[in-house]
């Protein structure tokens, strides 16, 4: 066997493996990203942010990027209740419909950990700035007015986290302070008669009494 044909044949062999080996380089090189219509991705470089990818699909070159998807479609979010005793001795439970979209999604990430539930504390801390300028009888009656009060308190703590605030709707109703202690005071077997209940009468839970067996007396 002549040099040539050695030489054809070392060739082949590492023409053969560099082929075999193009599909694995192209994985860990070639990064391909599909970013969905309202959505926005962030581009990071080894955990460093580098720039906003809009909606499409985008190819990559290198080792090291990631992509983290945001979305920037109009959403909203329903808080729990809160209670409030008022100064005219009326207990106020309260929600909030928050309607929000992200404007700045960079900052939403980067600024929170989970900007759902900092958004939820930005509500309610509104909600306590302004409760306390309106009686139980405006807090009936002028629900949009109180809203649009607490939108506009909470509209720039909320754009300093990339959020941007649509509207803000109450979800309330009012009851006696003294409805708890009323039900509380019911013995226990009882009924207590509540308002939109069918029926009418709610059983109040009962007291566990000792029970002899057959043939003893209870202790």
């Amino acid at each position: 066997m002549n040099h040539a044909t050695i030489l054809i044949i070392v060739g082949s062999i590492a023409g053969a493996v560099a082929i075999a080996a193009v599909p694995a380089l192209l994985k860990r090189f070639r990064h391909v990203f599909c970013v969905p219509e309202g959505w926005t991705g962030l581009v990071y470089h080894h955990g460093l942010y580098v720039r906003r990818s809009n909606a499409g699909r985008h190819v990559i070159w290198g080792s090291g990027w990631t992509i983290s998807l945001i979305d920037l479609r109009k959403t909203s979010l329903l808080t729990p209740v809160e209670e409030f005793i008022l100064a005219d001795h009326l207990c106020l439970r309260i929600s909030t419909h928050v309607s929000y979209h992200v404007t700045d999604p960079a900052k939403a990430a980067h600024e929170t950990q989970y900007w759902p539930n900092e958004l939820y504390h930005i509500a309610l801390r509104a909600l306590h700035k302004v409760l306390g300028n309106f009686s139980s009888s405006e807090l009936l009656h002028e629900r949009p007015k109180i809203g649009a009060q607490i939108l506009n308190l909470a509209q720039p703590e909320a754009g300093n986290i990339g959020i941007c605030l649509l509207a803000i709707d109450l979800r309330c109703g009012i009851f006696p302070a003294e409805f708890n202690r009323a039900f509380a005071a019911v013995p226990d077997g009882s009924s207590a008669f509540v308002l939109g209940v069918p029926g009418g009468f709610v059983p109040l839970k009962q007291q566990t009494k000792n029970v002899a067996p057959e043939g003893h007396e209870a202790k």
